[in-house]
């Protein structure tokens, strides 16, 4: 697995790269870049990993991520008719809106202007990650598409006026409680990266010390040491926020009894899923289900 620093703005010489795709630029790895980067999910759903935080993402979602944030996105390739069973794979499709942006590239003078005091504080906002919502989010969307088929001559004022539109929003939040700085080496995304897939792909059943700390060329108490310095926390709490995060999903998406999904999210008893839930979201499942029953 490769991490990449993508240098868009350097690479194409503009302020901006916009594109309509259907596969994410660093799919699955941990990465970053100068440029912020917007992200609408036209159509797919997945999981954004940014900071110490998950986001599970479905069609209709816009996230804001701010210059050199390390992060990455799972997007869903295929889900099975029978989750219980692993059958009926059914592929997923994924149609995506991307817009890649250095605000340096305004130079230093412009973005030192009193008039521009709300843009600086969004582009120092966004590095903790943020989620549009409501009508702002539809506005910025059409400005995107907007700026995709605008001439030249328009781009400067359309980027503008999408960024104030989503810096005077009322209808964001925030995904990291804290400003992420990017303190990981090359070797640090390598490793980090081949963690987080490894996990997000196996979290479903026991994963041990050794079995994980292999995968990264690492006797176990080296591992631990190098884990817990880099994110601040142990493996087996990122683990658990693992499948915790995907038991909320089931909670939110399926109608299986609690046994179900405290045992397909990888909890070996029942007990021991309830206090791991009720300690990470401060609800038991029974009552997250029913906070978002309609």
């Amino acid at each position: 697995m490769k991490t990449i620093f993508y240098p868009y703005f350097k690479e194409n010489k503009n302020s901006f790269n916009l594109v309509e795709s259907n596969i994410y630029h660093a799919l699955n790895d941990f990465h970053y870049h100068e440029e912020l980067e917007l992200i609408y999910v036209t159509e797919g759903q997945g999981l954004l990993l940014i900071g110490d935080q998950f986001e599970q993402l479905i069609t209709g979602d816009m996230i804001l991520i701010g210059g050199n944030v390390p992060h990455m996105f799972k997007f869903d390739t295929f889900r099975f008719e029978n989750e219980l069973l692993n059958w009926g794979k059914i592929d997923l499709p994924l149609k995506l809106v991307s817009l890649h942006f250095d605000p340096h590239s305004w130079g230093q003078s412009f973005l030192a202007l009193p008039e521009n005091e709300t843009l600086n504080q969004l582009f120092t906002d966004c590095k903790r990650g943020m989620m549009i919502k409501g009508a702002d989010k539809e506005q910025v969307k059409d400005l995107m598409m907007k700026l995709i088929k605008a001439p030249a001559y328009e781009h400067f004022l359309l980027l503008i006026q999408l960024f104030n539109t989503i810096a005077l929003s009322k209808t964001f939040s925030f995904l990291t409680k804290l400003l992420n700085k990017n303190p990981y080496t090359k070797i640090d995304e390598h490793r980090l990266s081949t963690i987080y897939i490894y996990t997000l792909n196996n979290f479903t059943r026991t994963i041990t010390l050794k079995e994980i700390a292999d995968i990264t060329y690492m006797c176990p108490n080296a591992f631990c040491r190098y884990f817990k310095l880099r994110t601040k926390k142990s493996y087996f709490e990122f683990l658990m926020e693992v499948r915790i995060n995907y038991a909320c999903k089931l909670l939110r998406e399926k109608d299986f009894n609690t046994v179900v999904i405290c045992y397909n999210s990888g909890f070996g008893n029942l007990s021991n899923f309830n206090r791991h839930f009720k300690a990470l979201t401060g609800k038991t499942p029974l009552e997250y289900r029913r906070s978002f029953a309609s």
